[in-house]
């Protein structure tokens, strides 16, 4: 089956299983292409993927999206985009790291600052881990085991790979929302 641009759009507004599994068919491989070869990993290509079609589920709803090229072409700009962003902000924590390891003016006492801050900081994520309800702890935690989305949605019993890689994303925000609110945690920052 093929659809048209058009169709594509309406299906996703709709919500269409088969449309969206038609956009996943067709354009999967090649995000996957673009990440692969540009340092990231099968995690990276579904974060990605994810991200992009959440922006789009989110355009189509409120009637902000016209197509000036073919669909594929837009979702493989958007993920682009993404994709050169999660680069950069790798780039800079890698940099940041370096500066701090390499910096010989660091006394002891300095150090040991700088390990208990990562210390807390992993401490108020576990904090935050632990404070959400069991079902987003068991979903992190098969991502965090690298299990494929297929094998997460037989585990956690979710009836599509597309539900279990929205509840996904939204276990991760929510722990991301609550770890970056913490106020011991902006401190650290």
């Amino acid at each position: 089956m093929h659809y048209s641009d058009e169709e594509i759009l309406k299906g996703i507004k709709l919500r269409s299983d088969a449309v969206l599994k038609y956009v996943y068919e067709e354009c999967y491989p090649l995000i996957r292409n673009l990440v692969l070869k540009n340092s990231g990993d099968q995690e990276d290509v579904q974060d990605v993927f994810q991200d992009a079609m959440v922006i789009l589920f989110k355009k189509v709803k409120h009637s902000e999206l016209e197509l000036q090229c073919t669909f594929k072409t837009y979702l493989f700009s958007i993920c682009n985009h993404l994709w050169l962003q999660r680069i950069e902000k790798r780039r800079k924590e890698t940099t940041a790291f370096r500066s701090v390891a390499h910096t010989t003016e660091l006394n002891e006492e300095e150090l040991i600052d700088i390990y208990d801050d990562e210390a807390e900081k992993y401490r108020i994520y576990q904090k935050h881990f632990l404070s959400l309800d069991k079902e987003c702890q068991d979903l992190l935690k098969l991502f965090l085991k690298k299990s494929s989305i297929r094998e997460i949605a037989d585990i956690m019993e979710y009836k599509t790979e597309k539900y279990t890689k929205v509840k996904k994303y939204r276990c991760k925000e929510e722990l991301k929302r609550r770890v970056i609110n913490d106020p011991n945690y902006k401190i650290l920052s």
